[in-house]
């Protein structure tokens, strides 16, 4: 039920998001970390900080409205995301400002219930990326109309360009691969023997991506969840 629930709830949002280009199904242990986001009319990814602590994108919520949060839990990639929890309260970054592209695009959420124990907290990364960076992106965009094209996809890119709090993703060869609407607050890993968490995605230029730095704003990110946590 809960699952045709969310399946009704993604039908209903709006028209269909686009998909990572290029992309692979993700594999089991991207699946832990990355869930989706659904609000009355639109659609984003999230990625997993706590039991019951998700960030998104800033531009993927606004103050209330109902937001749910979905994933796999079980073995098969190719069913659509089952409903997990409702989310109970939102944080934005405070510098974040909505018509400001350059404005940190960020917002953790407060879950209304604990995730299921597949799912794990994505470890944060001190380390900025740099140019030439090769880094996995994950999201939750729609590859058709039908709502049971909703699975999670993974890509491969490659650093472009790296600023201050920002990076420019592109492909890696001649191959296609950049993210689609449906993908913003779908996290960046670098992968290093195991996923770390650099960046997330928040807009689509061409064929590049997008992707807030984390670094510039981990402390913020552990003090917001530490709070959002504290019983």
């Amino acid at each position: 039920m809960r699952h045709l629930a969310l399946v009704i709830f993604l039908v209903l949002s709006g028209g269909p998001a686009g998909a990572l280009v290029g992309a692979d199904l993700a594999d089991r242990t991207v699946q832990r970390f990355t869930v989706v986001v659904a609000g009355a009319k639109s659609r984003c990814s999230g990625v997993v900080l706590a039991p019951d602590v998700v960030l998104t994108a800033a531009h993927c919520v606004r103050r209330g409205e109902r937001l749910r949060v979905g994933g796999n839990v079980g073995e098969n990639q190719t069913l659509p995301p089952s409903l997990l929890s409702t989310v109970a309260g939102i944080v934005q970054h405070p510098l974040y400002v909505p018509r400001d592209s350059g404005s940190p695009d960020l917002a953790i959420l407060k879950l209304a219930t604990p995730l299921p124990g597949r799912f794990v907290p994505a470890v944060l990364n001190p380390r900025a990326p740099g140019v030439g960076d090769d880094l996995i992106v994950a999201g939750w965009g729609t590859a058709g109309d039908a709502a049971a094209n909703t699975v999670l996809r993974m890509v491969l890119q490659r650093v472009a360009q790296s600023f201050k709090g920002w990076v420019i993703l592109g492909s890696v060869g001649e191959d296609a691969a950049n993210a689609g609407p449906g993908d913003s607050g779908g996290p960046v890993f670098a992968y290093r023997g195991m996923h770390s968490l650099v960046g997330l995605m928040v807009a689509i230029s061409g064929k590049q991506t997008k992707a807030v730095a984390l670094a510039a704003h981990s402390e913020w990110i552990r003090e917001t969840v530490r709070k959002l946590s504290a019983p």
